[in-house]
């Protein structure tokens, strides 16, 4: 999915948007397309040695022991 991470160069508002082929993205807040591209972040999900990665384990090795919604 080709969804990325902008600042607007005219306005500072930082924000994601899809982009498809030659679209060009717009700041949602000033309509400005003078925008500077940034690193997404990305999230993987890993197992650990008798863990099957299921949805209902008891321990989240991120996001501060299990209070994000990526620990369920």
């Amino acid at each position: 999915m080709p969804l990325h991470d902008f600042v607007c160069r005219a306005c500072g508002h930082a924000f994601e948007a899809l982009v498809m082929g030659k679209d060009q993205p717009t700041c949602p807040l000033c309509g400005s397309t003078e925008l500077a591209k940034q690193m997404s972040t990305f999230a993987s999900r890993t197992t650990t040695k008798g863990d099957s990665g299921s949805s209902g384990s008891a321990k989240c090795s991120g996001c501060a022991g299990g209070s994000c919604s990526t620990c369920h």
